[in-house]
């Protein structure tokens, strides 16, 4: 048996991963450390011009026309229509879900769903003032639980449900 390896170019990342780009729209991401690899790719067939790994476990690449973002252990990749600033703030503090700040907005993206949750304005960008939470039921009839709360301004928290848009709750302090 031989096996193939094609690649267009291979780089270490940070020392800890290997980035293979098998294609422009595609690279695998090799971690080092134990062989796992995950394959970040453009369904929209775009070139990836750029790629990062944050807190060894989350991939985030851009293409001209969208952002793919990622959980590389669990393969849960998104793609979503973007047209960034370069200066986005990426989090993901939140299980499933990656929260992208720019300019004063804060977009909701659940790993491995290809369109943004939701959107919502705050100058408050802080992981610790905001929380954003899904809840699945086991009852397939229900409608998954989708909300966020944040900080409208420094008196007024806001609780949005992201299935309908609409804030459910604000409470004053």
């Amino acid at each position: 048996y031989m096996g193939f390896d094609a690649s267009m170019k291979k780089i270490k990342y940070k020392g800890k991963f290997e980035l293979n780009y098998v294609s422009p729209s595609q690279i695998i991401v090799k971690a080092l450390a134990n062989g796992n690899k995950s394959v970040v790719k453009s369904d929209y067939q775009q070139e990836i011009y750029k790629i990062n790994i944050q807190q060894d476990k989350f991939v985030v690449a851009n293409t001209n026309d969208s952002l793919i973002v990622g959980d590389i252990e669990t393969n849960a990749m998104s793609e979503v229509s973007w047209r960034g600033s370069g200066k986005e703030k990426f989090d993901f503090s939140n299980p499933g879900i990656c929260m992208v700040f720019n300019a004063g907005e804060l977009s909701i993206i659940q790993l491995g769903n290809n369109e943004i949750l939701g959107t919502c304005r705050t100058e408050y960008m802080s992981t610790h003032l905001v929380s954003a939470r899904i809840g699945y039921s086991p009852d397939p009839a229900q409608k998954t639980e989708k909300v966020i709360a944040y900080l409208l301004d420094l008196q007024t928290i806001y609780i949005q449900d992201l299935n309908t848009s609409s804030i459910i709750g604000n409470i004053t302090h």
